[in-house]
Formats: structure tokens, C-alpha cells, sequence
């Protein structure tokens, strides 16, 4: 499951400096409606800037995450790389679960909070 996960972090990579952009500018957006702007009149942009920058800031630690995956040991290794393996392997398989976590509870945020700006 983690080498799936590296191929669409793979996928990401090339669209790194778009999820960049986009984490910027929805963060200048966010700047711009809390700082009573004259160019943004009221919040109406701040519930759709709050979600794009989770989103990026998610997909962007998505494709940092989970680029390198390390390949299983091969039988006649030694026991310490066997064991280095299988722990770095394994963290990424606890952060593969949280990452599918925090992306299950942002789709939910996402619902509530376009439910809530329309």
C-alpha cells in the first residue's frame, strides 16, 4: 500500500509548485479578509481560502510524506538493516493511516464548511 502511496506522491511532485502557488494564495486571501482589506469587502472568500490552504497544505505534506519509500531488505541482510527497514517502513505505514485520517476529516470540513458558505 505504501508503494501506491509513493506513486501518487510521485504524481504530485510535478505539481509541487502549484500546490505552492495555491497554498499562497489562499493564504493571501485569508491575510487580505482578516485585515479588513479595501480590495475584499467583508469575509465572503475567507471559508473558501481556509479550505483550498488546508487542501494544499495537506497535498503538499502528501508528496514530502510519502516520495520515498525504502525497499524491503533482502533476505541475506544483516539484522540491523532488516530492523532499520522495517521501522522506517512501518513509520510510514502509521503516517499512512494518519494521512488517510486527516484526509477523511478534511472531505467532512470541506461538506461543512461549502454547506455553510452557500
Amino acid at each position: 500500500m505504501i508503494e501506491r502511496l509513493q506513486g501518487i506522491a510521485i504524481f504530485l511532485a510535478y505539481f509541487r509548485l502549484l500546490i505552492i502557488g495555491l497554498g499562497i494564495g489562499f493564504l493571501t486571501i485569508i491575510m487580505l479578509s482578516l485585515f479588513a482589506n479595501p480590495w475584499l469587502n467583508g469575509d465572503d472568500w475567507l471559508i473558501p481560502a481556509v479550505m483550498g490552504l488546508c487542501w494544499s497544505l495537506t497535498l503538499y505534506s502528501f508528496s514530502q510524506l510519502f516520495a520515498v519509500v525504502p525497499a524491503r531488505a533482502a533476505d541475506d541482510a544483516s539484522w540491523r538493516i532488516k530492523l532499520s527497514v522495517v521501522t522506517r517502513r512501518g513509520l510510514l505505514w502509521v503516517l499512512a493511516l494518519l494521512m488517510g485520517c486527516l484526509s477523511l476529516a478534511l472531505l467532512v470540513l470541506s461538506y461543512e464548511l461549502l454547506r455553510t458558505w452557500l
